[in-house]
């Protein structure tokens, strides 16, 4: 397999949750190889709606999380 190819196969996911008084909550983060990082709260606490954000990091922090 080729360097390059082996770099783009990187994919990150971290989650955590709980079913409770609440419903499901939980929070959960995405980092893709093009540098994309998502992440989502879901919390019903006080009637509240899921929460997502999306935002680009550099190179750098794609290939320190590696």
């Amino acid at each position: 397999m080729a360097e390059s190819s082996a770099h783009d196969d990187f994919y990150l996911r971290y989650y955590v949750g709980h079913r409770g008084k609440f419903g499901h909550e939980f929070m959960e983060f995405e980092l893709s190889p093009s540098g994309k990082l998502r992440y989502a709260n879901n919390s019903n606490y006080k009637h509240e709606t899921m929460i997502r954000k999306e935002v680009y990091v550099s190179p750098a922090v794609v290939e320190e999380t590696r």
